[in-house]
């Protein structure tokens, strides 16, 4: 395993979601000892479900903002840094002959080996980091995201 993959499993388990109230960003780190987050900009408090679950430390069985037990992995990067780093190396491909498509295909190759990956719930899009890979959680699955999305929800 890869040092920057290994800093990445000392890391402590986090949640990461959006407040209801105000739309801020909410990181917090979860260690299974308290059942809610507040939100540093509003103070709006946000349960966290299936805390007391009963699971190895460390799993992550269902989402711990929303409860819904459909859940996706995918690396652990932004994906409009992504795009942008893609769409630098096209605009410079004519003058550098491709070479820059090249450069930024093989940086993208060494970060999909060295990041980590991040568990997001289909419903909410909570991200959950540091958790133990759960296998029941594959790749995004467009028919579950479309079927998640149908759903009806309270108003």
């Amino acid at each position: 395993m890869s040092a920057l993959g290994e800093k990445q499993k000392r890391r402590p388990a986090s949640v990461a979601f959006v407040c209801d109230a105000c739309e801020a960003p909410i990181y917090a780190r979860f260690d299974g000892s308290t059942d809610q987050v507040a939100c540093a900009r509003c103070g709006q408090r946000h349960a966290l479900h299936g805390v007391k679950a009963a699971r190895p430390p460390g799993s992550l069985d269902r989402c711990l903002r929303c409860g819904l037990d459909r859940l996706y992995v995918q690396k652990d990067f932004n994906r409009k840094i992504g795009l942008a780093v893609f769409a630098v190396a096209a605009l410079l491909s004519v003058p550098t002959w491709g070479l820059s498509l090249l450069f930024a295909t093989l940086i993208d190759l060494g970060l999909y080996f060295l990041l980590g990956d991040v568990t997001i719930c289909y419903g909410c899009n909570t991200q959950h980091r540091s958790f133990s890979r759960n296998p029941a959680h594959g790749a995004f699955d467009l028919h579950v995201a479309e079927e998640i999305d149908n759903q009806p929800r309270a108003v």
